[in-house]
């Protein structure tokens, strides 16, 4: 792949060009695109997460190309992941435990900094959350807001990545009795850190949590950890529910 600066060169004078094979055509060709194959990441941690995808290759170029080269026409195309990862997550869950509250959820997209924001000229994990919602039940409340300063993960080791987050989100709402269940979504998992401080405000203010999903989870973590099949996985459900 060609350097940024380059890259970003060639796209102002050339035609389309797929992000991942720089092939002229499809900003990210049919080819280059996997299909959507939503399975359990960090399985063994709670609360249960959903990826549509492994972050790597392909992925990896149109998530970076959309979130920090501002190609927005990417949005559709990922959010398929998401919208698959999500409708994982009702499933299992709601097929797996009682307890759990039925209904379509709402999707909480994970807050961003306002600086971060404004640089990528909008909220983009929430367009992400607004598609994945597109023709279905579902719908989006951006019920978390940070507290205070929070560090780029991106370097930080899985415990400075917890401490980093930890007790930065609150809930904008407190959860109401019938109030719907909650998958909080985000567009990638690596550790798990912004998950888990994002249930946890959200479990703070009553809302009932099914799990988080997300566009595609990370292979960096361990190859136990990451499965490429939703097959035989549901019973492991319940761990977020108890």
């Amino acid at each position: 792949m060609l350097p940024w600066p380059l890259d970003a060169l060639l796209d102002l004078v050339l035609p389309s060009r797929c992000v991942a094979c720089r092939q002229p055509g499809e900003v990210w060709c049919s080819a280059c695109r996997p299909a959507p194959r939503a399975h359990w990441s960090l399985r063994r941690l709670a609360p249960p997460i959903a990826a549509g995808t492994s972050y790597d290759g392909p992925v990896r170029a149109a998530l970076i190309a959309y979130k920090e080269r501002g190609l927005h026409n990417l949005r559709s195309e990922l959010a398929v992941y998401l919208a698959d990862a999500v409708t994982f997550i009702e499933a299992s869950v709601t097929s797996t435990d009682s307890r759990c509250p039925v209904g379509p959820a709402v999707l909480v997209p994970v807050p961003s900094m306002p600086g971060a924001v404004r640089k990528r000229g909008g909220d983009h994990i929430g367009r992400l959350a607004d598609l994945a919602a597109a023709g279905s039940e579902r719908a989006v409340l951006p019920l978390l807001r940070l507290a205070g300063p929070v560090a780029d993960s991106a370097g930080l080791t899985a415990q400075q990545r917890e401490s980093n987050l930890s007790g930065r989100m609150s809930a904008r709402l407190q959860a109401t009795t019938g109030s719907p269940p909650v998958v909080l979504v985000d567009d990638i998992v690596t550790t798990g850190a912004t998950i888990r401080e994002g249930c946890r405000a959200l479990a703070a203010a009553g809302w009932p949590i099914l799990g988080a999903a997300v566009v595609a989870a990370t292979p960096r973590l361990s190859p136990a950890e990451i499965h490429g099949s939703s097959t035989g996985q549901n019973q492991r459900i319940g761990l977020a529910l108890r």
